[in-house]
């Protein structure tokens, strides 16, 4: 007869300890599951015994760890208040749906993830909104972001290499109803191809009616509807000419009255005297 001999294997007292908690926490959680919903109790005895057990379960499950992944634009007091967890809450009682609902009210959080990781643990998983470009109203100027959400309002020390969209009024922009989101995200992605292919930021005007308007040292550029990409690139090898022949240096406020006209297939059209 042939003896099948298995591998001695190290035992780790800790190890064993922790996995007989867990397996202990497990088979408590599904114990009380079980009385919950099992029909034998009946309806009868779920209204006199189910809120009860809930409760206990909820306190065997206490959350004693949130666990929130590494944010840079807002801190983990601001999202411990966000989620506003009452003392003692536990894990069976808690509604994931709801927690991921009121952090995402923050404007810089554009998607929440909840998970219970028992026996005690809350894992918040967030992705934050990155500003992209400023929005400069009447009075005010925001932050906004690529999907033309508006973040906070404009500080001083705002990196001087965003684009500055105009055209866009504050009511426009939080109520974002009509075309007002499509003219905010056709902004941003002009202004991202332009300052790709000019390695300068620009300001896109989103006011003018059936068109978008961009401006470069002072030079008006009007790209009409889509096809960005193409007129961008018809853009960037001809500006350099176009400021040569049309544009003092010295002086860009010259540039006002020059037009470079995209929005005609094929063709870079400049006008002077507008």
């Amino acid at each position: 007869m042939i003896k099948r001999i298995r591998p001695n294997r190290k035992r780790n007292p800790q190890g064993r300890s922790r996995h007989l908690q867990s397996g202990m926490a497990l088979r408590t959680l599904l114990w009380v599951m079980v009385l919950v919903v099992g029909g034998g109790a009946g309806w009868h005895g779920w209204q006199r015994m189910g809120p009860d057990l809930l409760i206990q379960a909820d306190r065997f499950f206490e959350i004693k760890v949130v666990d929130i992944t590494k944010t840079e634009r807002i801190s983990r007091d601001e999202v411990l208040t966000l989620l506003n967890l009452p003392p003692g809450r536990g894990l069976v009682l808690v509604n994931p749906d709801a927690l991921e609902r009121a952090l995402q009210a923050n404007p810089w959080i554009r998607r929440a993830t909840i998970r219970r990781v028992f026996p005690d643990t809350l894992a918040v998983e967030l992705q934050e909104r990155e500003p992209v470009a400023v929005l400069r109203t009447a009075e005010r100027a925001f932050l906004v972001d690529q999907e033309g959400v508006l973040l906070a309002e404009s500080l001083p020390d705002v990196p001087q290499s965003l684009p500055i969209l105009l055209g866009v009024d504050y009511a426009e922009a939080v109520l974002r109803e009509g075309n007002t989101v499509e003219r905010l995200r056709n902004g941003i992605a002009l202004a991202g191809l332009l300052g790709q292919a000019v390695g300068r930021p620009m300001v896109v005007d989103l006011g003018v009616p059936g068109e978008v308007v961009a401006y470069d040292s002072g030079l008006r550029l009007r790209f009409g509807q889509g096809a960005f990409g193409d007129k961008v690139d018809r853009y960037r090898q001809v500006w350099d000419r176009v400021f040569d022949r049309w544009i003092d240096r010295e002086k860009p406020a010259s540039a006002r009255h020059v037009e470079v006209d995209l929005r005609f297939q094929d063709k870079v059209i400049v006008r002077e005297g507008r």
